[in-house]
């Protein structure tokens, strides 16, 4: 496992010696804000997150006395850590297997390495929260627990990728009480983490962070819904729903399972995709490895060598087809999931059919 991390390690720094990105460039956009002492929310519409990422960055420049070159290097190791902390948490709960394929999915190195987005932070984080909160559901919520939801909400000022995670706790406790305070607690401190910035970044804060929409391609709902559905019900509504019901029907599950299972819906449901959020699902691929999650990693990493918002290299450009692969992508993931979820029911009912023909 010492070599799966040096690997791993090793890999993510070498795709960043292939250059950045968008995203990249707007950290430097957000320094430069910071290092004038303005509001970021004020100051530019490129930055769509929760206060947690700036401060990080910020410290991250001035520890590197705000050298361009050494902070790209610093903030893939600072990235790096974080995948390992994802690793160890898997190794911890579901062996050393799972955190092998997690750690060397070569779709976290290259987001890690090249893009250097940093959703990862927000599941390492959420992962801690449920790790803390524990799978009593029914107990009184203790100060562990408490902990738990206020890490989660700490999360959430980081990147709120799980943003509809607290209604998937919720759901699993016993009394309507305890339902309230672990839906509300995480999201009021989401809020709370504005206040700050709120006097004079009011607006930018609702525009590019509470109400940002990505690209909206909606790869699900046009390979699977009628143009005249789509027409009255916003992708945007459904995938509410979506997350919504499968807080219902999952939450028998334990709390870290429940969690990645989560990851997996937050993106094949989602009305926008973009090369980053691939990587969101990476542990639940690693955790819940099955033949779909394997042509998921393997159609995911190519798509990320060949398209020009990732490795890009020239030679192969003429395989870039960004519309094929994102819908191949979330078929792939829609289909992983349904094996874990429903897999068991399914190959019983074939064995079943395979029976009766016989």
């Amino acid at each position: 496992m010492v070599f799966v991390l040096i690997l791993g390690f090793a890999a993510r720094l070498w795709v960043g010696r292939f250059g950045h990105n968008y995203d990249f460039d707007s950290y430097l956009i957000v320094l430069d804000a910071l290092g004038g002492g303005q509001n970021v929310y004020s100051s530019t519409p490129r930055y769509n997150y929760g206060p947690v990422w700036f401060n990080a960055i910020g410290i991250i420049y001035d520890l590197v006395a705000r050298n361009q070159d050494a902070f790209r290097i610093v903030l893939v190791v600072f990235l790096s850590l974080i995948d390992a902390g994802i690793f160890l948490i898997i190794w911890k709960r579901f062996g050393r297997i799972a955190a092998g394929l997690f750690f060397l999915n070569p779709i976290s190195i290259i987001i890690t390495g090249y893009h250097n987005q940093f959703d990862n932070g927000a599941i390492l984080l959420g992962m801690i929260s449920v790790e803390l909160f524990g799978d009593d559901f029914s107990g009184p919520l203790n100060w562990r627990k408490l902990s738990g939801l206020l890490l989660l909400g700490f999360s959430l000022m980081t990147k709120h990728i799980l943003f509809a995670f607290p209604l998937w706790l919720a759901m699993k406790q016993e009394k309507t009480a305890h339902k309230i305070i672990v839906l509300l607690l995480p999201i009021t401190v989401f809020v709370l983490g504005f206040f700050p910035y709120w006097s004079d970044g009011a607006q930018g804060i609702v525009r590019n962070v509470w109400f940002y929409e990505s690209a909206r391609n909606e790869y699900l709902y046009r390979l699977f819904m009628p143009q005249a559905l789509r027409a009255i019900i916003p992708a945007k509504i459904i995938w509410l729903l979506i997350l919504g019901g499968f807080a219902f029907y999952l939450k028998r599950r334990k709390g870290l399972e429940s969690l990645l299972l989560y990851t997996s819906v937050l993106v094949w449901a989602s009305p926008s995709i973009a090369n980053q959020y691939l990587a969101i699902p990476a542990a639940f691929l690693a955790v819940f490895f099955n033949p779909f999650s394997l042509a998921y990693m393997l159609v995911g990493t190519w798509h990320l060598i060949v398209d020009y918002d990732g490795l890009h290299f020239p030679s192969l450009q003429q395989y870039a087809n960004r519309d094929v692969y994102y819908a191949s992508l979330v078929i792939l993931l829609l289909a992983a999931f349904i094996w874990e979820v429903w897999g068991g029911q399914i190959r019983r009912v074939l064995v079943k059919y395979a029976q009766m023909r016989k």
